[in-house]
């Protein structure tokens, strides 16, 4: 039965594709590939913006949203905003997702998740208090999940998921939700987390509310800050209050390292 439901939820829960790519030639030169084998032999594909000569000791992980793939809804160019406000960055591909191989589920991408912390760790040597988690929609059930009972530089979840029920809820099924069970379950993993927070939310969000990310807020005990963007909806925040957003980000980033 478990085995059926987990069926289920992945069948509704990952939408990925690689029907559009950035060609290599259009990368900036501080942009390279990488790829991660996972324990169960997957290979992950990354991408790298590294400033010249490491010039920076941190890095920002990014998870990134849910339909299409890491070049997809502007992803590859908000990585590359992420690495001009100082950081270097970390792009990784889920399993299944553009050219990384496998098939998505819940546990599939959190294994991603704990393999990309690793290849930072080991292979990219950064500590972890110099690591930031970036989260975006389905990315912050990753994020959220590998912060458990880890402290990072600091942890951005930007139009967060809480769980699936409340997700299934939000796509109609509410009658059915308590099949979901446990899967997703942000909203309890969000007290194990031990390091600074910053969460993002729209308010005309349609995909993940913004009830969603005020009730992470809520539930989380440490230090942490909320952005409410008016009239911002799933995808676009950045372009309905972009100064909000962006500076909101950079401050939040910059600001460790004065702390």
């Amino acid at each position: 039965m478990n085995s059926i439901i987990n069926l289920i939820v992945n069948q509704f829960s990952f939408f990925p594709h690689n029907k559009f790519r950035i060609p290599f030639s259009e990368w900036p030169n501080y942009a390279s590939e990488k790829w991660i084998k996972t324990p169960d032999n997957e290979n992950l594909q990354a991408i790298y913006f590294e400033h010249p000569n490491r010039k920076s000791d941190d890095l920002i992980i990014y998870f990134h949203g849910n339909t299409g793939n890491m070049f997809s809804h502007n992803r590859f160019d908000h990585a590359d905003e992420f690495y001009k406000l100082g950081p270097n960055v970390l792009l990784i591909s889920y399993r299944g997702f553009s050219k990384s191989t496998g098939s998505p589920s819940e546990r599939g991408i959190y294994m991603d998740g704990e393999t990309a912390l690793d290849y930072a760790n080991n292979s990219l040597n950064y500590d972890n208090k110099n690591i930031f988690i970036f989260g975006r929609s389905l990315g912050t059930t990753v994020a959220t999940h590998i912060s458990q009972n880890r402290i990072f530089k600091g942890i951005v979840l930007i139009t967060p998921i809480s769980n699936a029920k409340e997700m299934a809820k939000t796509m109609g099924f509410k009658h059915v939700s308590f099949l979901v069970k446990n899967a997703f379950n942000s909203l309890q993993k969000i007290k194990k987390i031990k390091s600074k927070l910053l969460i993002i939310v729209g308010t005309l969000d349609k995909v993940t509310p913004p009830e969603m990310g005020i009730k992470l807020f809520e539930k989380f005990k440490g230090q942490k800050q909320l952005i409410t963007i008016e009239k911002g909806g799933h995808n676009n925040l950045q372009l309905m209050e972009s100064e909000k957003f962006w500076n909101g980000i950079n401050i939040f980033v910059n600001k460790q390292n004065h702390d």
